[in-house]
């Protein structure tokens, strides 16, 4: 009987349960239950009866939308309590969320702490979630979230843990509500490694987008504290380490410890907080932010400089190895983008290397009295003290695209405005000024001195400003150059380089005075091809500046004299020849001991002109007048008079190969070879190093050339001749190279109608090949020097031969290639007179010829030791 009835209420009871289990009414109570959450929207694709667990429904392809709060998860498991659903109820158990993608906004964790209270379920799972920021990139992956004994008035438990790889998240704790309020809550939290800009979607809003920038990962424990109106405070250890560590400083991880409180919405306080870096190095933090500003004070002790480079801007290129300590005092405000700082910097036992050399700074305090800015840039100013030796700066600094400026965020202003730089003070700053450029640091000297000093930085530019007076100070630059004491120098000067280089692209100076040298303006480019340099008021005196133990660059250090005037000049990178001159200039003995420039100069669109221009020193001395046009290296210049030495002259085809000069010799007087050409008057034309006369008279050896046509071309210690001369009245004692050649002592007056191709001094017949001519010789004789040097070539006594004395000699000659041809001789010697020919091989210089006359004479020997017999 017993079976029976048990089994009849079985029935009865699997019949009634048939009919609640109605799916779609089921899925609506759902939704109408979490529809009471205010603002929230529940919606699935796909429903179904779920009985793997128990009762309960299997949502697919879920939708859940709440104030800042939504989700998409794969599918939903939702349990039902049995028992109430018999009689009608519908009471769910578990909320089982899979593969789920979460957007948090804002402080959605404060808000969804108390809707917690007001959910319709005891218990919420989350397996596999991801928690996406607002632009739908994951953050938090593979979280997994289990809170149980939800309810108005109950504790509910919570745990939480999210893996992936390369960094972990655990937590466990606890909210105790009270009529659907959080009254109090507990928790423990462990990270891993975890990093930062992953925390923006579970911080507070006034912190996502300083958490965003971040690139540390942290590791540590987190204790959280809830309070009541969604209040809460944190407080911990933990170790940051930067994200893209690399070999260096940076992998110096920092400790943080301390207490932030969340205790209103818009409130967030920090006290006790501290942030521990290498060896004994602390930043001490206390400040709050209310309804989006912010204040906090800092008090850093310890620290090394290098650890605040990162908040300077990255075109400030401080050298890598500058240390020391420093000594942090500030207070900070900000509101959104718009940030105000003031505080006071000391630094210690700063240095930085360059090479293996170490260089030491000076012991100073910055105070800044005001430093803001916002998203566009920033803007500053200190002061700058130094203890020992003294002094101070006014220092002023902002960014590119500051206060209505070009926006240029990432470049930079530093202003330097001191009363005066004592001795100890703008050395060492100096040359950390030029490490920072790129240039070396080997400035140095004595005594005060006065500079003003403005740079920017760009990333691909800089730009240094510089007034100074050093007229107490001596400056020194390495071996340089060096400034005495005493002497007056004073410019200011602009400086412009490409940022990856350190040879300057611009420079600017005005009002510059050195001594007694002056300059009003010049202006210096870098082009891609040439150089130009501009200036105007130059008067610059090289001699009082040398007088004054000035020591001047190495190239400068070669030249003396005064140079007075203005202009513009180009000159080309790759062979540094001018190219290009505009202006005027008064020269005073200007140029090297080897040469000097005197007189008047000036110049338009490259060409050169001057109607007096005197040229002295080892080469000689003369004075022109002329035009040159320097892009073509062609002009024409007048020798007015002058004294020139040619073998001194340098190679200037080596320089210009395309020199081509033109004009006009009067009264040059000229050395070559060791042979003088004097009063020389005649058209020239000078190409390739070739030195041609037209139309022209010249003084030698006593008498007088002309030519309408003779080329010269010097070489290594020789004079190369070809052309046409016309002799007259040469005194032959006057050429001694003639003496030297013939191995004779001649004297004599010689006239000659010749044609010359060959080279002075004159060692061998073979030079001259195709040389011909008259000569006809007046009151002459020849003396020979020495004995032959074959034995039994012996030249006959000097009063045996016609030539030992005449009264003239005349014959033609011809240089061929075989043999030389002396024809047509005509000797008048002591009323005799003789005529006939001979031949010289050119080879071996065999001579053979007779004379034939009152007596006949046979010659032979060899050149130029001729032997007569008498027949």
């Amino acid at each position: 009987m017993n079976k029976r009835l048990l089994a009849v209420a079985v029935l009865l009871l699997a019949a009634l349960l048939w009919w609640r289990l109605d799916v779609d009414a089921l899925h609506a109570a759902i939704e109408q239950q979490t529809a009471r959450l205010q603002g929230a929207d529940l919606q699935a694709k796909g429903v179904s009866l779920s009985l793997m667990h128990g009762i309960g429904l299997r949502l697919d392809t879920v939708t859940f939308h709440a104030p800042r709060l939504s989700m998409q998860a794969g599918h939903v498991d939702i349990s039902i309590h049995l028992l109430p659903l018999l009689f009608g109820k519908i009471e769910m158990g578990t909320l089982d969320i899979h593969d789920a993608h979460v957007k948090l906004d804002g402080d959605a964790l404060a808000a969804l702490s108390v809707s917690f209270a007001s959910l319709p379920f005891e218990r919420v799972h989350m397996n596999r979630a991801t928690i996406d920021d607002a632009d739908g990139h994951a953050q938090l992956e593979n979280l997994q979230l289990d809170v149980r004994n939800i309810g108005s008035d109950r504790e509910a438990l919570w745990e939480l843990s999210a893996r992936q790889s390369g960094y972990a998240l655990q937590g466990h704790g606890q909210l105790a509500f009270r009529a659907g309020a959080v009254m109090s809550g507990f928790g423990k939290l462990k990270l891993k490694s975890i990093p930062a800009s992953l925390l923006t979607t579970v911080a507070p809003a006034m912190l996502t987008q300083w958490l965003s920038h971040q690139n540390q990962r942290l590791t540590g424990g987190l204790t959280l504290d809830i309070t009541r109106h969604h209040g809460w405070s944190l407080f911990g250890e933990v170790e940051a380490q930067a994200g893209d560590a690399t070999d260096g400083d940076d992998q110096q991880p920092v400790r943080l410890r301390g207490k932030i409180s969340h205790p209103a919405a818009g409130e967030l306080v920090w006290h006790d907080s501290f942030i521990h870096l290498q060896d004994r190095a602390v930043i001490a933090l206390d400040g709050h932010c209310l309804s989006g500003k912010c204040e906090s004070r800092m008090d850093a002790r310890n620290v090394p400089v290098g650890a605040w480079f990162k908040l300077l801007p990255k075109t400030v290129a401080l050298p890598r190895t500058l240390a020391g300590n420093t000594r942090l005092t500030a207070m900070l405000r900000w509101q959104g983008d718009i940030w105000q700082a003031s505080g006071s910097l000391g630094l210690n036992q700063l240095s930085f290397h360059h090479g293996q050399q170490r260089l030491s700074l000076p012991a100073m305090r910055l105070a800044v009295s005001d430093l803001h800015g916002n998203k566009e840039g920033w803007r500053g100013q200190a002061r700058v003290s130094f203890p020992h030796p003294g002094g101070e700066i006014r220092l002023q600094a902002k960014s590119g695209g500051y206060a209505g400026t070009q926006r240029q965020t990432e470049g930079w202003q530093l202003k330097l405005e001191p009363e005066e730089l004592a001795d100890g003070v703008w050395q060492p700053l100096g040359n950390l000024l030029l490490s920072c450029l790129k240039l070396s640091p080997e400035l140095a000297g004595s005594g005060p001195l006065r500079a003003e000093v403005v740079l920017q930085q760009q990333p691909d530019h800089a730009l240094l400003l510089l007034d100074f007076d050093t007229v107490d100070a001596t400056v020194r630059y390495g071996k340089q150059w060096l400034k005495p004491g005493g002497l007056a120098g004073r410019c200011r000067t602009s400086i412009g380089w490409d940022a990856v280089i350190s040879q300057p692209k611009s420079v600017q100076l005005d009002q510059c005075v050195l001594g007694q040298s002056q300059l009003a303006y010049l202006e210096y480019h870098q082009g891609q091809y040439t150089d130009r340099v501009q200036f105007s008021g130059l008067q610059l005196d090289l001699n009082s500046l040398n007088d004054k133990q000035l020591a001047l660059p190495v190239w400068l250090q070669l030249y003396r004299g005064r140079i007075e005037g203005e202009g513009e000049l180009g000159w080309k990178h790759d062979t540094g020849a001018l190219a290009d001159a505009t202006g005027q200039w008064n020269l005073q003995q200007l140029g090297t001991p080897e040469w000097q420039l005197s007189g008047s100069l000036s110049a338009r669109d490259g060409v050169m002109n001057s109607s007096h221009l005197q040229v002295s020193g080892s080469l000689g001395q003369a004075e022109f007048k002329g035009s040159f046009r320097l892009p073509t290296h062609r002009g024409w210049v007048d020798v007015l008079s002058g004294h020139l030495d040619w073998q001194a002259m340098p190679a200037l085809p080596a320089l210009w190969p395309d020199l081509h000069l033109n004009g006009k010799l009067y009264r040059m007087h000229v050395s070559i070879a060791g042979y003088q050409w004097q009063d020389i008057e005649a058209d020239y034309r000078f190409v390739d190093g070739k030195f041609k006369l037209e139309h022209g008279k010249v003084g030698f050896a006593g008498g007088e050339l002309e030519t309408d046509g003779l080329l010269l071309a010097a070489a290594e210690g020789t004079l190369r001749i070809d052309g046409k001369i016309r002799a007259r009245d040469l005194q032959l004692e006057q050429m001694p190279w003639l003496h030297q050649w013939l191995q004779a002592g001649m004297t004599g007056k010689a006239q000659a109608n010749i044609e010359l191709k060959g080279v002075l001094p004159a060692t061998d017949l073979a030079d001259w090949r195709r040389s011909n001519g008259d000569v006809t010789i007046y009151s002459g004789s020849w003396t020979p020097q020495q004995a032959a040097p074959n034995e039994g070539d012996k030249p006959a006594a000097n009063n045996s031969t016609p030539l030992a004395e005449f009264r003239k000699l005349a014959f033609r000659f011809r240089v061929q290639e075989q043999f030389s041809e002396i024809s047509g001789i005509n000797l008048l010697s002591h009323g005799n007179r003789y005529r006939g020919s001979a031949l010289i091989a050119t080879t071996d210089g065999a001579i053979s010829g007779v004379l034939s006359g009152k007596s006949s004479h046979v010659i032979d020997g060899t050149w130029p030791y001729p032997h007569w017999q008498s027949q």
